[in-house]
């Protein structure tokens, strides 16, 4: 499964949908390539790319603090 499937996947969760409010079309067009306006799916997609590779645990969650720290 690829990062993309994988994070496709996850997405798929109605109550992820419910919780975030996440419309349908975004979920379509969810990419690797462009950030998304949902925190939710940033950090879905950081946690993915990271945890693939062997980023440890502890750095992911640096990594996710930085990430919301600077916008």
């Amino acid at each position: 499964m690829t990062q993309l499937e994988l994070l496709k996947e996850v997405l798929k969760d109605p109550m992820l949908k419910q919780k975030y409010n996440i419309p349908e079309t975004e979920l379509n067009r969810v990419s690797f390539d462009v950030q998304s306006s949902y925190p939710i799916i940033e950090v879905l997609k950081t946690i993915i790319q990271q945890k693939s590779e062997s980023v440890s645990d502890a750095n992911v969650y640096k990594n996710i603090k930085n990430l919301f720290s600077v916008n």
